[in-house]
């Protein structure tokens, strides 16, 4: 959610230093691409400043979300990795022609 407001609030400035490019007399036709980077421009600046904590309230909500995914991404790979170690330590090995074990005969090296 907070990232929601930091973007309405980055937004709303934008609007607002766009507004205030209308108002100082950028309104023909020629000069609309001026306006809109001159408002661009102005706004980066305005948000760097002003929005500083909504910035980084966002980023820490982000980062929060972030590491409880990986946290329930590794819970459920070490309970995988935990059942197919026991699937693997119950089958008994076989041997092959060679007399090498099953797991011995699929290896590259001999």
């Amino acid at each position: 959610m907070s990232m929601v407001r930091y973007l309405i609030l980055r937004t709303l400035i934008f609007v607002g230093c766009l507004a205030a490019t209308w108002l100082l007399g950028m309104r023909d036709r020629e000069e609309q691409l001026l306006a809109v980077v001159i408002a661009a421009v102005a706004s980066l600046v305005i948000s760097a400043v002003v929005l500083k904590p909504f910035r980084q309230q966002a980023s820490a909500d982000i980062a929060e979300r972030v590491d409880r995914r990986v946290e329930r991404k590794r819970e459920h790979a070490s309970g995988s990795d935990e059942a197919a170690e026991d699937a693997e330590v119950g089958r008994p090995a076989t041997r092959t022609d060679d007399g090498a074990t099953s797991g011995e005969a699929d290896s590259d090296f001999r």
